[in-house]
């Protein structure tokens, strides 16, 4: 009998939701979301602002950046250019400890991505950058493409991380304060009046600081954020009423109904994901 031993697949992409490339202008700002599955943004050109929960940095092309399930993150051009970029949304259910979130690309991963999208675009039928499913007699197509995600997934897990600028601005720095401040106060209930005095800010140079970096109202992040911090602590089985609680919510209907309209779901789904 010949000898053999299993190979455990150590990342499985199981769906995938968005799958385009773009060019952005010079004023061009992605409103924040969140969502329950992953998004890889690779920057091919230009330079690129994230926010990725409580961090904010810049990326100078050839890099790419991993947003985890249900991490906040908006994006806007950095530099006064205008970046390029190529964005994959998918479902991965097995999915290595990368250790770093952001990467250097190489040429052979900048190709491996054109043909990554190719396949996808040609295999898969697409509303928008939304895929909707697969083309008649395209199901090998589709396998293909979904492998070759994968093998881009797993080169980038190989390759070294590269080092994200801090935007040097002066609106890049109070941006920077304002998020450590939100996290610093998860557990409070503040308005933006406190949380621009807590800065050094005036609520209306906060107000405008958000919606330059973010997309998105300085509330709106700030709930975003309390939400992550509620996830875990579901999943570690607190009920809602403490966390809600803890997290600075004025009720548990209240944070129910905010955690719906941010994530989708209700909060017992998270206790069984």
């Amino acid at each position: 009998m010949w000898p053999f031993h299993s190979v455990e697949r150590v990342l499985t992409v199981t769906r995938l939701y968005t799958a385009f490339r773009a060019q952005r202008e010079a004023s061009f700002i992605f409103r924040g979301e969140t969502h329950d599955f992953y998004e890889l943004v690779l920057v091919t050109e230009g330079c690129l602002g994230v926010t990725a929960g409580a961090e904010s940095f810049v990326l100078e092309a050839p890099a790419a950046v991993l947003h985890p399930p249900m991490e906040f993150h908006s994006l806007h051009a950095a530099g006064g250019t205008a970046p390029r970029i190529t964005v994959f949304s998918f479902a991965a259910p097995q999915m290595p400890t990368l250790g770093k979130r952001i990467f250097a690309l190489s040429e052979e991963q900048l190709a491996l991505a054109d043909r990554t999208l190719a396949r996808i675009t040609d295999a898969m039928t697409m509303e928008d950058i939304s895929i909707t499913g697969v083309r008649p007699e395209k199901e090998r197509d589709a396998q293909r493409a979904v492998l070759s995600l994968e093998d881009l997934l797993l080169s980038l897990s190989d390759s070294g991380s590269t080092t994200a600028q801090k935007e040097g601005t002066a609106a890049g720095r109070n941006y920077r304060r304002a998020l450590r401040v939100i996290e610093e106060n998860l557990t409070a209930s503040l308005t933006t009046e406190e949380l621009a005095r807590l800065a050094h800010m005036s609520p209306s140079l906060l107000k405008k600081t958000f919606s330059r970096h973010a997309g998105v109202g300085v509330m709106e992040y700030f709930r975003a954020r309390k939400i992550d911090a509620a996830i875990p602590l579901l999943r570690e089985g607190l009920g809602v009423q403490e966390i809600a609680t803890r997290l600075g919510f004025t009720n548990a209907g209240y944070f129910s109904t905010v955690f719906r309209r941010i994530t989708g779901h209700t909060p017992s789904y998270y206790r069984n994901h």
